[in-house]
C-alpha cells in the first residue's frame, strides 16, 4: 500500500503561496501539490460515496449520486462519475491506494470507469486481473494516453471471449445511426442531427475534409472564417470528383498490423482509424478486399521509412507515413488530431531546409503549438535517426526531451486502405 500524502504540509504550501509572483518551475511545482491534494480529496469522496451506498441499501439515505448532487455541489454528471469511480476503486484497490497517495488522478480512474462500462462479468473479471499492470501504466501515462489504452484493452478482452464477435459493438452502432431534420421555431433555421457509426462517419468526415481543401485552394479561401468555411464544407461534401465518371472517391485511412490482419486481435494489436477509433479486424478485411491497399513499413522502433522527398510541402507519401507514426500533434500533452495538423519542417524550408520526411513532423493550429515553434520564440529540434525531440523555452530552458512518436508500438506494419 502506498503511503498517503502529509496533507497538512500540502495543504500549508498551498495556504502560503502567492501564483500571482511565481515563475515557471515554482507554478510547476505549486500545480503539483494541487495534484495531490486533489487526488488525496478524491479518495476520500470514494470512500464517502461507498458509505452512502452501504446506508441507502439499508433505507438511510438516498442514492450517493442524488446525494452528492445536492450536498456536493456536483452537476448529475460530475455526481454520476463520482459513482462510478467508488465501482472501480472497489474492484480495483490498488487504485484506489494509488488515488489516496497522489500518483495517480481521478481522470485515470475514470478511464477505466468509462472503458469497462459495457464490459459483462466475464470480460470484467479479465480486465480487472490485470490491476498491476494498469496501475504501472497510469503512474506514467498522461489521462488521455491511459483512457486510450483502456479502450483497447477492453476491445481486446471483449472480442476475446468465447462466442464473441468485434462487429456486435459497430452492428449495433450502424442500426442506431441516423438522420434527423427539423426548423427551429425561434430562429427559422434548419436544423439536422446525424448519428453515424464510427466507419460511415469517417467516409462522410473524409468527403468534408476534401471539399474543405478545395474550398481553401480557391482565390481567398485561405482568410475564410473558420466556421463558415466547416459549413460549406459540410455543403459540398457530397458534390462529384474529378475522376472523370463522377464518382466521388474518398480515402478512408485505417492503420493495422500485419499479424491482425492474418490472425486476429492479439495483446498489442492495432486496427483503428487514423484519429485512433477502434475498428473491427473483419470491417478492416473487407475494406482491404474492396480498396486500394498503401503499404507503410515501419522498423523496430515504430518509425516510418522515408518513401520520398519533394518540393516546398510534405508529398502524400510523407503525410501517410506521418499518420501511421503520429494519431495527434506531435507535441506531448496536445491531443489535436493529425488531420487538424501541418506539416512542420523542423528546418525550416525559408532557410534552406529540405522537405524530406526525417526533419518533418505535425503541429497543430488550432492548439498554438505551430505558433509557438514558428513565432513564439520556442526551439524545436529533431533526432531523424529516432524521432527523438527537443523542445526548449524563449528562456532557454528544455521544456521536453524525450520521443515523439505517439501512435505505434515497436514492431507493427501498419497498412493505409483507400475506400
Amino acid at each position: 500500500m502506498r503511503a498517503p500524502p502529509d496533507v497538512d504540509a500540502v495543504f500549508a504550501v498551498l495556504r502560503a503561496a502567492d501564483p500571482d509572483v511565481m515563475e515557471r518551475d515554482e507554478l510547476a511545482e505549486l500545480t503539483s501539490s494541487i495534484a495531490v491534494l486533489k487526488a488525496w480529496c478524491d479518495a476520500v469522496q470514494v470512500r464517502a460515496t461507498r458509505r452512502i451506498g452501504q446506508l441507502a441499501a439499508q433505507g438511510r439515505a438516498e442514492a450517493a449520486k442524488d446525494l452528492l448532487a445536492a450536498h456536493g455541489r456536483q452537476s448529475g454528471k460530475e455526481a454520476r462519475d463520482a459513482d462510478e469511480r467508488e465501482r472501480v476503486c472497489t474492484s480495483l484497490p490498488n487504485f484506489e491506494d494509488a488515488l489516496g497517495a497522489g500518483s495517480v488522478s481521478a481522470g485515470h480512474v475514470d478511464a477505466i470507469a468509462h472503458a469497462t462500462r459495457n464490459l459483462d462479468g466475464s470480460a470484467l473479471a479479465e480486465f480487472n486481473s490485470l490491476a498491476d499492470d494498469l496501475l504501472r501504466d497510469a503512474e506514467r501515462c498522461s489521462v488521455d494516453v491511459f483512457e486510450r489504452n483502456c479502450k483497447d484493452l477492453a476491445t481486446f478482452v471483449k472480442t476475446s471471449q468465447p462466442g464473441a464477435s468485434d462487429t456486435d459493438e459497430l452492428e449495433a452502432q450502424r442500426k442506431s445511426s441516423c438522420v434527423k431534420r427539423w426548423t427551429d421555431k425561434q430562429s427559422g433555421m434548419r436544423m439536422t442531427l446525424l448519428k453515424l457509426d464510427p466507419v460511415r462517419d469517417a467516409i462522410w468526415w473524409a468527403g468534408v475534409k476534401r471539399a474543405k481543401a478545395q474550398l481553401q485552394r480557391r482565390p481567398g479561401g485561405d482568410k475564410l472564417d473558420w466556421e463558415q468555411l466547416l459549413v460549406d464544407a459540410v455543403v459540398h461534401a457530397d458534390q462529384p470528383g474529378s475522376d472523370g465518371g463522377g464518382r466521388v472517391v474518398t480515402q478512408l485511412h485505417v492503420l493495422i498490423d500485419h499479424d491482425t490482419l492474418v490472425a486476429g486481435l492479439h495483446a498489442n494489436s492495432v486496427s483503428e482509424l487514423s484519429d485512433g477509433t477502434p475498428l473491427p479486424v473483419s470491417v478492416v478485411r473487407q475494406m482491404a478486399c474492396e480498396a486500394e491497399i498503401i503499404p507503410i513499413v515501419l522498423n523496430g522502433a515504430g518509425q516510418a521509412l522515408d518513401v520520398g522527398r519533394s518540393q516546398r510541402l510534405a508529398t502524400e507519401a510523407q503525410r501517410q507515413a506521418l499518420r501511421a507514426m503520429y494519431s495527434t500533434c506531435a507535441i506531448p500533452g496536445c491531443a489535436t488530431p493529425f488531420d487538424d495538423c501541418h506539416i512542420h519542417h523542423v528546418d525550416h524550408f525559408e532557410d534552406g531546409g529540405d522537405t524530406n520526411l526525417g526533419r518533418m513532423l505535425p503541429l497543430c493550429i488550432l492548439g498554438g503549438c505551430h505558433t509557438r515553434v514558428h513565432e513564439g520564440g520556442w526551439q524545436l529540434d529533431m533526432d531523424a535517426t529516432n524521432r527523438g525531440i527537443t523542445i526548449t523555452r524563449p528562456d532557454g530552458v528544455v521544456h521536453y526531451h524525450g520521443p515523439s512518436i505517439n501512435r505505434a508500438p515497436n514492431g507493427i506494419t501498419p497498412t493505409t486502405t483507400a475506400a
